[in-house]
């Protein structure tokens, strides 16, 4: 049985809350163990806790900083999508690159597939 909705759009935005406030063992803690990451869709799948981790650190060595922001979640039998702004700062410039997250979850709601669907090509300087 899929975990009820609310758990779903409620871990999608603990998702997002924890990422954007640099609380790495909070969002592993939403991971099931042998949980896979694929960000985005194309490159090398990350599995398991510990290459999430790994991802998390290759993430922030990239930028200072970086803000999700979630627009709209969709959540149904036990998957959501949902679409977001990423926010990361470059320099002193803070960006932004529409992005839509695909994930799939256990039973008790923890993400087990994440999936990123994003074009670099979309990113441009932040307006706000």
């Amino acid at each position: 049985m899929a975990a009820p909705d609310d758990v779903i759009h409620t871990t999608c935005l603990n998702y997002t809350k924890f990422f954007s406030a640099n609380d790495k063992e909070g969002w592993l803690g939403l991971f099931a163990e042998g949980a896979t990451v694929q960000d985005p869709v194309g490159t090398p799948v990350h599995e398991g806790k510990e290459a999430i981790a790994a991802f998390w650190d290759q993430s922030r060595e990239m930028v200072s900083e970086i803000e999700l922001r979630m627009i709209k979640a969709n959540v149904c039998a036990g998957e959501a999508a949902f679409f977001m702004e990423v926010r990361p700062t470059v320099g002193d410039q803070q960006m932004v690159l529409p992005a839509i997250d695909v994930m799939t979850f256990d039973d008790d709601g923890h993400i087990t597939t994440m999936r990123a669907f994003f074009e670099f090509g979309d990113m441009k300087p932040a307006e706000d």
